[in-house]
């Protein structure tokens, strides 16, 4: 099964969320099936997991009864997910929304590899830009950088100003 990450699960903290919520659904699940099986009785209200989750579980059931080994599979698959995929680390001046991380992973999945995972952090002291770390490399992309690296003309800027 090939699995659809969406836009939502963007960085590696994410895809654990998604596992430790799919983990817990399908204990849920097999406390549930026994109930029901031994007593007849009425299962409790399953756990609150995100929507990203409850899609996964939707794809893995593919239109069929969910079951157990579905629960499993997908948790397997998800698991191998998060040991295989590219990583790449975004280091920005500030926090960033929802909407520049979904962006930005939406160009690195596009353009990259569709299942790469992006870890944003942020660093005041870059003043602005980003770093880019991908595997051994670095990018300075920053404001700071290129502020360093002209300082010579920095204090005529400056003095115009």
């Amino acid at each position: 099964m090939s699995l659809d990450l969406g836009d939502s699960v963007t960085s590696p903290q994410d895809l654990k969320t998604i596992i430790l919520e799919i983990r817990l659904y399908a204990k849920w699940f097999a406390q549930a099936t026994v109930k029901a099986q031994v007593a007849g009785a009425k299962p409790e209200q399953p756990p609150a997991i995100s929507p990203a989750a409850t899609g996964l579980i939707n794809e893995a059931a593919a239109g069929k009864q969910l079951d157990r080994g579905r629960l499993d599979a997908l948790i397997t698959e998800l698991t191998e997910l998060e040991a295989k995929s590219l990583r790449i680390v975004i280091t920005l001046a500030g926090v960033p929304g929802n909407g520049l991380k979904k962006t930005i992973a939406a160009w690195c999945r596009q353009n990259i590899s569709p299942d790469i995972l992006v870890d944003f952090r942020f660093n005041a002291t870059i003043l602005g830009g980003m770093v880019v770390q991908f595997g051994s490399h670095v990018y300075d992309l920053s404001f700071r950088r290129r502020i360093l690296a002209s300082r010579d003309k920095f204090p005529g800027v400056l003095r115009r100003v």
